[in-house]
């Protein structure tokens, strides 16, 4: 049995060696957007602050073709398609980044429109130049997190989203408003390319290969459609509390996500973006599904995190913030337990990616977002509060179908056989 355990946890020393690296980055990077939070409460009114959340959550549904690019392929890949998916790769990655460019560039205008608010559209087409600039890095990228690199990885990836929170903050500080956000992204941007572009990597050279790049095409579709549920359902409250709500309010609520949701999710994506190439590295040598229940072991232990998260809130949030926003204490801590679920339904989602199976994926995700949708318009709140406790109801309904639903239809399914057999 004890030979057995240590074969069993030999492998996941990798895990815990990729997400120590990440988790020591995000520490940074967590301390900087802490600095960058209490600056923008401070400096921006809840009307303004909405107004920055609510374009940078735009932002992130446009930028939702640079997670469905070449990347994931090139980490999951066997030895012998590497050469071919890299080269081809880098074709989709440089149509990607231009198709986002026009399609942001068109968009952010009809966006304003929509809410009624010109100062959006200023904001989305400052941070539209940020594509111009990824392409040039994205396949040495994929290639280090593919060589389970997360220590370099890590490191730069730390450097960047600090020096864009802490760039946030010193912009906003000097009356830049709120294209402080828009600025900061150029900021990550830039240093992105400037500490990926000397990485060490394997030269590929462009090469155009229809099947490949059919295959690549076919299954970033699928990949797209995965990402577009999810993004959808993680900011569907945002783009509805926008609307139902008056400025103030939606600033408040903003501010709440943010200070909540917002701080775990980081964490979230950290564990995440460590969890995916180890999942394929198993995954290519036959051994994944042997370590599952691990992986969800460790998926468990990261979201108690949120949970002293939202205990603790009551205690920072007086401290680091000033009276406006003291309000929103409670709202917060709700924000924080969302986090919870949503852990577990990505790495269901991550382990069903690792193994190929994509539409396995999107159907889960179509299901939360469906869930999602139908508790905020049954139930329609119109306050902070409510808002929290609707997605805080339909993280735990999600959770509830994705894991239990399957488990229970099979014990049912079982018992009819049973009682037939019995006759």
């Amino acid at each position: 049995m004890s030979v057995y355990l240590k074969q069993l946890l030999r492998p996941m020393s990798l895990l815990f060696s990729n997400t120590a690296w990440l988790f020591g980055a995000e520490i940074l990077a967590k301390l900087s957007r802490v600095v960058t939070i209490i600056v923008l409460a401070f400096m921006l009114s809840p009307v303004s602050y909405g107004t920055a959340m609510l374009a940078l959550a735009c932002h992130e549904l446009f930028s939702l073709f640079l997670k469905a690019g070449a990347g994931p392929q090139i980490i999951r890949c066997s030895d012998t398609q590497l050469s071919r998916y890299v080269q081809n790769g880098t074709i989709i990655q440089w149509g990607i980044c231009l198709l986002m460019l026009s399609v942001q560039l068109i968009g952010a205008g009809i966006v304003a429109n929509w809410y009624n608010n010109p100062d959006i559209a200023q904001l989305l087409y400052v941070m539209s130049l940020t594509y111009l600039l990824y392409p040039w890095v994205s396949v040495r990228v994929f290639l280090m997190q593919r060589a389970n690199n997360m220590r370099g990885f890590g490191i730069r990836h730390g450097l960047c989203v600090s020096a864009e929170n802490l760039s946030i903050a010193l912009f906003a500080w000097y009356k830049a408003d709120i294209m402080a956000v828009a600025y900061g992204k150029l900021v990550f941007s830039v240093l992105w390319l400037v500490l990926f572009i000397k990485v060490p990597t394997p030269r590929f050279l462009w090469q155009w290969h229809w099947p490949t790049l059919k295959l690549l095409l076919s299954r970033s579709g699928q990949i797209f459609s995965s990402e577009l549920l999810k993004s959808l359902r993680l900011h569907l409250d945002t783009f509805i509390a926008a609307k139902v709500m008056s400025p103030e309010l939606f600033g408040y609520y903003s501010f709440a996500k943010n200070a909540g949701i917002g701080l775990s999710q980081s964490i979230g994506n950290v564990f995440n973006a460590a969890l995916y190439p180890f999942l394929c590295k198993l995954q290519r040598v036959g051994t994944l599904t042997n370590h599952l229940l691990m992986v969800y072991v460790i998926a468990i232990a990261v979201a108690i995190i949120f949970v002293v998260q939202a205990c603790a809130v009551p205690i920072y949030l007086p401290l680091l913030f000033d009276e406006k926003w003291q309000e929103m204490t409670f709202v917060v801590s709700v924000m924080c337990l969302v986090a919870v679920p949503a852990l577990l339904l990505d790495t269901r989602c991550c382990l069903s990616r690792a193994q190929a199976q994509f539409t396995a994926e999107i159907v889960v995700r179509l299901i939360c977002l469906l869930i999602s949708v139908i508790l905020l318009v049954t139930l329609s709140p119109q306050q902070p509060l409510a808002f929290a406790y609707v997605m805080l109801l339909s993280s735990c309904v999600c959770c509830f179908v994705v894991f239990c639903a399957p488990v229970v239809n099979k014990t049912i399914l079982r018992f009819k056989r049973g009682v037939r057999h019995e006759y």
